[in-house]
């Protein structure tokens, strides 16, 4: 009887040591799910500029999961939109000790060194985050531009010591700059060209800044004097025909990103801006040669595979353009775009059940898509699921108005955290 007391005893602790684990891991998957919600609505906030409840709603996260590697991510991206660059480097290296591979981790790293000058230890960052996903391309844009920026910079610190440092204020005019302070910078670079009008430094975001300020006629004034001194700055050339793009003057932007792949053929931002150009005057043609030059230079340039597809879209080049946004798909599945035009592309075709899978993963992928929402209703209607379609469009209703208490449903229903990314 004895033995047998203490077998049952053994049994009920073995028992209830199973029960405790269980109830160990649902309180951890419990704890991931809640700081994930707290994930989702910081990245909403984020997306509507909504900084400050962005940073709390991140940081609640974090209280309740502190090893969450996409939201210290997030905050970092948080942090950077309010100039709060030495915040955001710790999150963003936070992001990494948890997760020493995440990519976009160490490109975000990278461009918060950037934005204080250390363009060393940028350059370090976003070649650790090509190492680790050599698809990135927004690492290697952000890449290039701190090469080039490191140039600039070695330049003007070069020059100001060959002639004594006159010209601290173009350090100065950067800082306010990459803060966001505009009128600022503009005042600061002016102060440094009256005294020193050859400060490269100085002239070149002067004219970036007039372009951030939507002051193109200005900028492109400054890009053409650089360019007359510097003629092989390939940086101020691209921004320079981004310029006239963004004045409607489509000849001049082609002449100059032109100018650029005769200095340099295989310049692949070259060609998918020539495209850009190309598709901005009606020329299909001509864009879908750029883009898909692009595309060969650069097998992984999603963006170039979205433009063309657009452009084969508007050619009536269904069977092409569904291709394209398969192959952009398979280098980038969660690409909410890539799905919506997808579907628009089957939708062309009369491939209706094609359509409804495409534009449902639009909507899952990003729930306030009203074109993805609006579409998906109509093939509904198509296909007679009146139901269906009511719903949807009631949804498209809600999104559009604002209702009290969608935006907390749409954040229930995420089943991976947003990752917000820092973009140049």
């Amino acid at each position: 009887m004895k033995k047998t007391l203490i077998g049952i005893c053994l049994i009920l602790s073995f028992l209830g040591c199973a029960s405790q684990n269980k109830k160990d891991y649902a309180s951890k998957a419990d704890q991931y799910h809640l700081a994930m919600q707290f994930n989702n609505l910081g990245a909403k906030c984020v997306n509507k500029d909504m900084l400050d409840e962005a940073i709390i709603q991140f940081k609640r996260a974090l209280v309740i999961n502190p090893d969450f590697a996409e939201v210290h991510n997030n905050l970092g991206v948080a942090y950077c939109k309010q100039k709060m660059f030495d915040d955001a480097i710790e999150a963003f290296k936070l992001a990494i000790k948890v997760n020493p591979d995440y990519s976009k981790a160490h490109d975000n790293l990278g461009f918060a060194y950037r934005s204080k000058n250390m363009f060393d230890e940028a350059i370090a960052e976003h070649n650790l985050a090509l190492k680790i996903n050599p698809k990135d391309m927004e690492a290697k844009k952000n890449l290039d531009i701190a090469n080039e920026e490191k140039r600039v910079y070695e330049k003007t610190k070069s020059y100001q010591t060959a002639n004594k440092g006159i010209a601290p204020g173009s350090i100065t005019g950067y800082n306010q700059y990459v803060r966001g302070f505009l009128d600022e910078a503009v005042m600061s670079f002016k102060k440094v060209l009256a005294e020193d009008p050859n400060d490269m430094m100085a002239s070149s975001y002067l004219g970036h800044t007039y372009a951030m300020k939507g002051m193109l006629d200005d900028a492109i004034r400054l890009y053409k004097e650089i360019l007359t001194k510097d003629p092989s700055n390939v940086l101020v050339r691209l921004n320079l025909g981004d310029a006239y793009l963004g004045k409607g003057l489509s000849d001049e932007a082609i002449h100059e990103y032109e100018n650029i792949l005769k200095m340099n053929p295989g310049n692949t931002r070259a060609f998918y801006k020539l495209g850009e150009a190309y598709a901005d005057k009606g020329l299909l043609d001509m864009a879908g040669i750029m883009f898909n030059k692009a595309i060969v230079s650069n097998p992984n340039f999603l963006e170039a595979y979205d433009k063309l597809g657009m452009v084969y879209l508007q050619e009536g080049l269904y069977d092409e353009a569904i291709s394209l946004w398969k192959k952009l798909l398979e280098l980038n599945p969660a690409s909410s775009r890539a799905h919506f035009n997808l579907g628009l592309a089957y939708s062309s075709k009369n491939m209706t059940e094609e359509a409804l899978n495409e534009f449902r993963k639009t909507v899952n992928t990003n729930p306030t898509n009203m074109n993805a929402r609006y579409n998906l209703a109509y093939v509904y209607e198509e296909k007679g699921m009146i139901d269906e379609a009511v719903a949807e469009y009631k949804k498209l209703f809600d999104v559009n108005s604002g209702e009290p208490g969608k935006h907390g449903e749409t954040v229930n229903k995420q089943e991976e955290p947003e990752k917000v990314i820092v973009t140049k």
